[in-house]
């Protein structure tokens, strides 16, 4: 098989993860008023492994205990975009993967399948199955099933099917072995969705009924969720990998931030899922192991751009982005600690270009806006976030945006339900607080689903055939090279239409106590627990 990321070094942060030692001095120097290590000047949140997990043999039994980042409600792949702060590493945990993403390796590799492979020209994909695997209830994980599973997805609707509906032409099954992937064009990195929501194989009773049933090949089976309180999940002494050295895996939902980490030092939790970065750094200043991550476009805003709404007049887009500051969001937000910047992709990247962001310039931005006003724009736009959770970044946007002559009404909703129900339903906004977390691995598929006209996930309606063409290039670029000239130009583009606000990038922390060893990194921080192990 070709290898598609040949860039692997540390300079560049090529791979999502590093050997856990490379970090460990960072961890232990102190940090200055902007989250930088005070007498190295490198980042805090430097993507890797960082401190030492526990030593010694692997402990045989006892129950994991993880605060996750947000409560998983629906168990099923269908309905949840699998990530690391949404639910993905419990789903990996009931179905597996068919392919993890290694961190050190910047590479995909065989997890519940066997292998995999591609043509010369990216067009065909050919996996292998391991042999004598099973699900939980007994029956076969075969070509049949992982065909099944992946045309039921696609079916159903997955937030990841109109990209893979796209892209692939035909899902066969060979033999009960193999499984061929024919594309409509060339995919080179392919691989991503294996990793993630599509490659979590259901078994073929957990849809036969009316009523959905999570049953997998993973290293766990379910046990009861109990809303509000625990999901519980059992060893699967059939797992193919062996029977995992955990008897249990609980997950548990604390609601603030310092809560969560509060947890992990008190012991009251063995795991804890991190994403606000001052309280990242806190946990790097307390010693505590875990994998860090970095997601570009991690804090912003997405713009409604469709017609008869403000922001769907260009001016008024540029005029926003050049006139809201990230370093203040980040102070208003964050105290100070964080990664700001306009730019698609963070310095942390490996796909950090040539192309800057869109420049911050105050002048400008209000000669834009007296240009959007002589064209009918009363002056006035809605902002929308989440109480308590957007209020100080929702009074930073008002000040700027002040100065430039736009009034701006801000509305919060009690809660993500609301947002998500206001945003993607109602589309009832011009501005709201969100995340595009994008990272290194799904660069394409990401792009895709927030930004392409054609896309379900395209909340800020923004359509322009220019992006729709270079995200299709780089969709269909079979070299590292390609891929980040077509991402410059995507820069470009952004600059001069604005599909959303970026301010800056957004650290994402898997962080355990030195009782746990051997968690595995996975893509966008999912981590996988086949092999984890708690001490007495």
């Amino acid at each position: 098989m070709k290898s598609r990321h040949p860039r692997i070094r540390l300079a560049s942060l090529a791979t999502l993860a590093l050997a856990a030692g490379l970090l460990a001095g960072c961890a232990e120097e102190s940090k200055g008023d902007d989250g930088k290590a005070a007498d190295s000047g490198s980042s805090i949140f430097e993507i890797g492994l960082v401190g030492d997990s526990a030593a010694g043999d692997p402990f045989a039994g006892g129950r994991l205990d993880v605060s996750s980042y947000s409560e998983l409600r629906t168990f099923d792949p269908v309905g949840v975009i699998a990530g690391g702060l949404s639910g993905g590493t419990e789903l990996a945990a009931i179905y597996d993967v068919l392919l993890r993403y290694d961190p050190e390796q910047g590479e995909y590799q065989p997890q519940l399948a066997e292998g995999i492979s591609a043509d010369d020209a990216f067009t065909t994909w050919t996996l292998t199955l391991r042999p004598d695997v099973t699900f939980s209830d007994g029956t076969p994980v075969d070509a049949d099933a992982v065909v099944g599973s992946i045309e039921r997805y696609l079916a159903e609707g997955g937030g990841q099917a109109t990209l893979f509906q796209r892209k692939v032409k035909a899902t066969k099954a060979i033999d009960e072995r193999t499984v061929e992937f024919t594309m409509t064009e060339p995919w080179a990195d392919f691989e991503y969705m294996l990793a993630t929501a599509p490659g979590m194989i259901v078994a073929p009773a957990a849809y036969a009924g009316k009523e959905f049933t999570p049953i997998g090949a993973g290293p766990f089976t379910f046990v009861h969720y109990r809303p509000t309180e625990e999901l519980l999940l059992k060893a699967n002494p059939a797992y193919w990998g062996g029977a995992p050295n955990l008897a249990e895996l609980r997950f548990r939902n604390v609601q603030t931030a310092q809560g969560t980490l509060d947890v992990v030092r008190t012991g009251d939790a063995d795991v804890a899922v991190l994403r606000e970065p001052n309280v990242i750094a806190d946990a790097v200043d307390a010693d505590l192991a875990g994998s860090m991550n970095v997601v570009s476009m991690g804090v912003g805003l997405i713009v409604n751009s469709r017609e008869g709404i403000d922001t769907a007049e260009v001016l008024v887009r540029r005029a926003i982005s050049q006139a809201l500051d990230p370093q203040v969001i980040i102070d208003r937000s964050y105290a100070g600690i964080g990664l700001p910047g306009t730019q698609m992709f963070a310095d942390e990247s490996r796909w950090r270009g040539k192309v800057e962001g869109p420049q911050i310039d105050v002048d400008a931005a209000k000669e834009l806006v007296e240009q959007a006003k002589a064209k009918g724009f009363d002056g006035t736009i809605r902002y929308l976030g989440i109480a308590k959770v957007s209020q100080n970044t929702g009074v930073a946007i008002e000040a700027m945006l002040g100065r430039i002559g736009i009034t701006v009404e801000a509305e919060y909703v009690p809660g993500a339900a609301e947002m998500i129900q206001r945003v993607f339903v109602d589309r009832d906004f011009d501005l709201a607080g969100w995340s595009f977390g994008t990272p290194d691995a799904g660069v394409f598929p990401e792009l895709f689903e927030s930004f392409h006209s054609e896309s379900n996930g395209n909340a800020g309606g923004y359509s322009s055939e220019v992006m729709d063409g270079l995200i299709a290039d780089l969709g269909s670029a079979t070299s590292v090279e390609d891929q980040q000239q077509i991402l410059d130009r995507i820069q470009e583009e952004w600059n001069a239409t604005v599909p959303a606000i970026v301010f800056g990038a957004q650290p994402e922390f898997v962080t355990w106590g030195e009782q746990v060893g051997g968690v595995r990194p996975h893509v966008d921080s999912m981590v996988l627990f086949d092999q984890a192990w708690v001490a007495e």
